[in-house]
């Protein structure tokens, strides 16, 4: 392995670890993926067969590995600062998908054992790195309408996991809220350009599997920023089965001189009309949260930062803030009151 290739250890070889991070990396001529671990069994040795990477269950051992200079988080958010802190403390480079961690003093953990071992950290908030939000911001950053005053994002799709995955446990995923509502709050403070003051939300517990694990699959988030903006976001789980694709997303950026909208339904312009299925829309995209390729920018980036040594796009200091704002309406929803920023520790 050249100077100017970075080993990469991929931990977590589920859905967004084998169908998102994984196959970027053949895309990458930066990184070289010599590592992979899960703790299901078959999940490792699956993706090494894909990769021809070696396949571990325990990621201590994927750390004694010289070679993995860099190590890729795809876990439950509940052990990412966890296995984060301990790649950081054996020395590793940490790109670490979303939320950052289940609570502020985890983030704030990460964020310290970055400092202590002198090593990089970036929380992966792909909307920065998807090319159809990147050019909006570049938009905005030059007025093309305006200052911006208010914006409007909803995500709405049914989750098709079953009732016992981690995502629906409010101790473990944080339910849609922090799941969802994450890249919303990230994508405000992004484009704001300003830092939130107070949060507001209504959320309920629709689907079985919500009410259940006492979580909330449908949310209605209000952000209100220092600047004067303010920023609006529907996350839902509770849509019916099948919903999404076209219909998954929708973004209004308004400005004092004029509005930028975008629908994901332009990333299924096909319409496709049989007697045995009738209409059916296309996914171009595995992920209706973002694009294959959003993947593919984030994680390069990453290494370009490692090889020239210089800070990410996302510094932790973003990821923890839009983590405390998902925080703040998870608060809001179960009190009813608006939570002023910063959050004390009371409220975690």
């Amino acid at each position: 392995m050249s100077d100017q290739t970075v080993g990469v250890g991929l931990i977590g070889c589920g859905n967004i670890g084998a169908a998102g991070h994984l196959p970027a990396y053949a895309h990458i001529q930066e990184a070289q993926l010599v590592a992979v671990c899960d703790a299901v069994d078959d999940l490792a040795p699956a993706a090494a067969q894909r990769s021809g990477a070696a396949a571990y269950t325990d990621y201590q051992q994927l750390f004694r590995r010289e070679d993995v200079r860099m190590v890729d988080i795809c876990l439950p958010t509940y052990v990412h600062a966890q296995v984060a802190i301990a790649a950081m403390d054996a020395g590793k480079h940490v790109l670490c998908e979303k939320p950052m961690a289940h609570n502020l003093e985890a983030s704030d953990a990460m964020i310290k054992a970055a400092q202590r071992n002198k090593v990089k950290l970036m929380v992966g908030q792909v909307r920065r790195f998807d090319h159809r939000y990147s050019s909006i911001k570049e938009q905005l950053d030059a007025g093309k309408v305006g200052r911006t005053v208010f914006i409007r994002r909803a995500e709405r799709q049914f989750l098709p996991f079953p009732p016992d995955a981690w995502q629906w446990d409010p101790r473990r995923g944080g339910g849609v809220i922090l799941d969802i509502g994450v890249h919303a709050t990230d994508l405000f403070r992004w484009y704001f350009g300003q830092e939130a003051v107070e949060v507001y939300a209504v959320a309920k517990s629709v689907r079985e599997a919500a009410v259940a694990a006492g979580s909330y699959d449908l949310a209605f988030i209000t952000c209100k920023f220092n600047g004067g903006g303010v920023g609006f976001a529907e996350a839902s789980w509770a849509h019916p089965q099948g919903f999404g694709g076209a219909l998954y997303g929708q973004l209004d950026v308004v400005g004092t001189e004029g509005k930028i909208q975008y629908g994901d339904k332009d990333t299924n312009p096909m319409l496709i009309y049989t007697t045995e299925k009738g209409h059916e829309l296309p996914r171009y995209f595995r992920f209706m949260s973002t694009t294959e390729y959003a993947f593919e920018e984030e994680i390069r980036h990453f290494v370009r930062c490692i090889l020239d040594d210089r800070e990410p796009a996302v510094s932790p200091e973003d990821a923890r803030a839009a983590l405390e704002m998902a925080l703040a309406a998870q608060r809001s929803a179960e009190t009813g009151q608006p939570v002023r920023l910063p959050l004390g520790k009371e409220v975690e």
